[in-house]
This record gives structure tokens, sequence and C-alpha cells, in this order.
């Protein structure tokens, strides 16, 4: 059974993974078990970040990466619920959540946790 809190920030991560909510404001651990149960990929980010697009192929949200750029094109494609409009974008250190998490959705309702190590 949760407790008053542990229910708040579960639906807190709930409402931020919609797109309803500040991502920033949930706590590294409480997002990371959120993530995990819904589905994420870990990656090695010491060469860098890869791009939006083949975080979206690696995640499943996307099954080729012509289908990942079609996506942004259409306006479909969030980095941490802020709308990515560049194909050739990439995020940098500074947008990990937490210190080590991505947040990527496609549409409303699919997203797709990526774990940086």
């Amino acid at each position: 059974m949760h407790g008053a809190g542990e229910t708040a920030q579960a639906e807190a991560a709930a409402a931020a993974l919609f797109g309803g909510g500040d991502l920033s404001g949930l706590s590294p651990a409480t997002l990371g078990a959120a993530l995990r149960e819904a589905g994420s990929t870990a990656i090695d980010g010491d060469e860098g970040l890869p791009s939006v697009v083949d975080l979206m192929v690696a995640t499943g949200l996307a099954k080729s990466k012509g289908e990942a750029r079609r996506t942004i094109g259409e306006g479909g494609a969030y980095l941490n619920n802020q709308r990515v409009e560049d194909p050739d974008a990439a995020p940098t250190r500074a947008d990990l959540i937490g210190g080590s998490w991505l947040v990527l959705r496609r549409g409303k309702k699919n997203f797709a946790g990526v774990e940086v190590r």
C-alpha cells in the first residue's frame, strides 16, 4: 500500500509523462521508476547523446529513421514535454532530468524513457 506522499508522486509522474505536468519537479527515483515500468532504454552517454531521431528508433517509438523524421515534421515528437521541431536535434547533458533521464513522447500517449549512463 502506498502512503499519501508516494501516491502524490505517482500521480505527478503520470501527469507529467502524459504532458500535463512538469517533469523537472519529479524526483529522479520517481521518474526512473515510472519510466522503467512504462518502458525505457539505457544508453552510454560517454560519447555524447544521439539525435532525437535515433532515440525514437532505439526506444521503439518509431520503426525507422524516416518514420521518426516524419513524426517530427508533423509536430508529434516531444523531448521532456517540449515539441521537437528540428529533425537533426540532439539532446545535451543539460536536458537530462535528474542527471540521467530523457523522456520521449510520440503523440499524446506513446512515451519512453532513456536512461543515460
